[in-house]
């Protein structure tokens, strides 16, 4: 929500941003990696708030997850995560943020052509519905 104020022009809360970060910093907070659910949506958000530093932090926190452990959806899996770290290296012009989002599209590139099973072959051609006369 923070993200969004501030996107809007709706104004910057710093005081809600110290908190946000504070709270990330106590102990047992373990977040899921997702950017729509956890570390990596955070991350962005911060970002976006003026806080890099504690960005990258999150980030770099956040990559350390074992891929085949997630789904490959945009909201709390692979996808996000991939599309944020793609994201940080363009700003942090990070050939490491990068390389981590290659494997992490060669893994769901590789889950959807596992997945993907072929069409049928026809044995006759399909028929035409008769014309009215």
């Amino acid at each position: 929500m923070l993200c969004a104020l501030h996107v809007s022009g709706a104004g910057d809360h710093p005081e809600q941003v110290d908190w946000l970060i504070h709270r990330l910093h106590q102990p047992g907070r373990d977040l899921p990696p997702g950017f729509y659910d956890g570390a990596h949506g955070i991350a962005h958000a911060l970002w976006v708030l003026g806080r890099p530093d504690e960005a990258v932090e999150r980030v770099d926190r956040a990559r350390a997850v074992d891929p085949d452990r997630l789904g490959s959806s945009l909201y709390g899996g692979l996808s996000g995560i991939g599309l944020n770290l793609l994201s940080f290296a363009d700003r942090c012009d990070s050939a490491a943020y990068r390389d981590k989002a290659d494997q992490i599209a060669a893994t769901v590139r590789r889950r959807l052509e596992e997945r993907s099973v072929p069409e049928p072959k026809r044995s006759t051609p399909p028929t035409s519905p008769p014309r009215p006369a």
